[in-house]
């Protein structure tokens, strides 16, 4: 008895220990809120999505990562966020834009990425890159009014 009780211990033990998850991109800063009612009111539909950068954000103070934020809505009506910089360049003129089948493409090595689809989990499904895009928390404020978008 004594032993299976080890035995379950260690299997959870082992269980509950996870990899440390590595992306190239550097940890930066993110805080943005979005307006889901005026000003970022496209992102209510279904499989869409906007990008924030310094350039076009409302107060200037907010924080936009390495090179900007996609925030997307996917076909099951959940939030993601992800940094636009590719995982495979890391550089901040190679990013990614949403392309006709609404998924994530870099601009410059061609990786896809899985942003509004199956899990939106910002994987890649195509191209150099063996790694994801950098994602950032997402918290829905004031029922489905605003979006926070935070990451420290």
């Amino acid at each position: 008895m004594r032993r299976f009780v080890i035995f379950c211990c260690l299997i959870v033990f082992c269980c509950t220990c996870t990899k440390e998850y590595f992306n190239p991109v550097p940890k930066s800063r993110v805080y943005i809120e979005v307006d889901l009612v005026f000003r970022d009111k496209e992102l209510q539909a279904y499989a869409s999505s906007k990008i924030f950068t310094s350039n076009n954000t409302i107060h200037g103070k907010e924080l936009t990562g390495y090179a900007g934020v996609l925030v997307t809505r996917s076909l099951f009506g959940e939030y993601k966020a992800f940094d636009i910089a590719c995982p495979y360049e890391v550089q901040m003129g190679a990013v990614v834009e949403i392309n006709n089948e609404n998924n994530a493409v870099c601009n410059v090595c061609g990786s896809t990425f899985e942003v509004m689809l199956n899990y939106a989990s910002g994987g890649c499904i195509g191209g150099p890159s063996k790694y994801a895009l950098r994602p950032y928390n997402v918290f829905i404020k004031d029922v489905d009014k605003t979006l926070i978008i935070r990451d420290y």
